[in-house]
């Protein structure tokens, strides 16, 4: 039996450091990192951590995506650590059928027409939110606006109080980019756990109008869901819920306050939003690493695959080099693995673009002339799920700000 980078020289693959845990250019500008990838591709095989092989196409991720029975999420979907680090969370952490048992009843609370009811409150947020950056005369993005957002309407409708806000939130941050060991990674899991388990506990007793409530009602073949599965079901939706769309609109915001044009274009078109919000998303995908395990002896691209192999899927470098034709705000069809592909694909998706939809809306009716200060370098992070902008200020004109025109 041979080993990883053994076959990968037998196959010609190309042979790189793609060190995920410490270059430290994915804090200067992990895009070009990512679009460095596309040059090696469409797999080559990576040397750091534990050794992994690396996809970088689109049409190769989609392929590991949507075969399961080749390509398992188990043991753990952080294929480029140096340790082990096993995600639990419920149902990402399964493969079809069990897989399919638990994500099926989950599908009519994150659909289309049921998070259609949450627009007027998700206006509301983000008017609320401008109404405070205006009183204080300055605005940094990422901080006052796009964390907020996604945080706020998502932790009321899980059902937690305002009182409960700012500990969340850094329970998110710390499941997000908190990856060094399993150690770390179950004390998150657990202290996320055990939050949610006491908002459960309370729902039992005494349901509301609000997610945990209706996860509390569901069930599976006619039976309720075990508690220790809800928790990590509500755990996940926590975590999901708030970060990645928080990623997504600090780098929709980075582009549009750096490109005059599509700015000037989302402003005098906001129909063109759902489009652009497709393209900005695909050419800034936040979303961090996605891995699978080979259950099977196989070929891919030439390269004998074993069972056992890991496989990173640079989703960012994918997406980034579908399209060879620059930044189009109004492209369609639009291909993308942003939200995923397959059965994994994410859950939350429509509430996700409901919420960027609706930031992107109330922010240039009220604010539309804004831009970053001159000398402004951007710095991000990068975590076990997801690389995040850290900071985004912006200086704005105050002559438009009706609030009645973005309700």
């Amino acid at each position: 039996m041979s080993t990883m980078q053994e076959r990968a020289a037998q196959a010609g693959l190309n042979t790189r450091v793609v060190d995920l845990e410490g270059d430290a250019r994915l804090g200067v500008d992990p895009f070009a990192v990512w679009d460095e990838l596309a040059d090696d591709g469409p797999l080559l095989y990576s040397t750091a951590g534990r050794g992994f092989f690396v996809a970088t196409d689109y049409d190769t991720i989609k392929d590991v995506l949507q075969d399961p029975a080749k390509w398992s999420s188990l043991p753990t979907s952080l294929t480029y650590t140096t340790h082990e680090v096993i995600n639990s969370f419920i149902p990402i952490a399964m493969d079809p059928p069990e897989h399919g048992r638990y994500r099926s009843p989950l599908i009519p609370l994150f659909g289309p027409r049921a998070v259609k009811r949450f627009d007027p409150h998700i206006r509301q947020v983000a008017n609320d939110l401008i109404d405070k950056i205006l009183a204080k005369g300055t605005c940094d993005y990422v901080i006052d606006f796009a964390s907020q957002l996604p945080a706020q309407f998502f932790l009321a409708w899980l059902g937690l109080g305002e009182e409960d806000a700012h500990h969340m939130h850094e329970l998110a941050n710390r499941a997000t980019f908190g990856f060094e060991d399993q150690s770390a990674r179950t004390s998150v899991e657990d202290d996320i756990g055990s939050v949610v388990r006491r908002l459960l506990e309370e729902r039992r007793d005494a349901p509301r109008d609000d997610l945990a409530s209706e996860l509390l009602a569901l069930r599976i073949d006619g039976e309720p869901i075990d508690m220790e599965s809800l928790v990590s079901i509500g755990s996940l939706a926590f975590v999901a819920g708030q970060d990645t769309t928080a990623g997504n609109l600090a780098y929709t915001m980075l582009h549009l306050s750096t490109h005059a044009e599509d700015r000037r274009r989302i402003v005098d078109d906001p129909g063109i939003i759902p489009l652009a919000l497709e393209e900005l998303t695909r050419l800034y995908n936040s979303g961090g690493p996605v891995g699978r395990i080979a259950t099977q002896d196989m070929e891919l691209h030439g390269t004998a695959i074993e069972p056992g192999d890991r496989i990173f899927l640079a989703r960012v470098t994918a997406d980034r080099s579908v399209y060879d034709d620059g930044v189009k705000l109004d492209r369609q069809p639009n291909r993308h693995t942003a939200f995923g592909l397959g059965p994994h694909r994410c859950l939350g998706v429509h509430i996700a673009r409901l919420e960027m939809q609706i930031a992107l809306e109330v922010w240039h009716q009220r604010l539309p002339n804004y831009r970053v200060p001159p000398g402004f370098v951007p710095e991000h992070r990068y975590g076990s799920f997801m690389q995040q902008l850290k900071s985004l200020p912006l200086e704005f004109d105050l002559e438009f700000h009706d609030k009645e025109a973005a309700s």
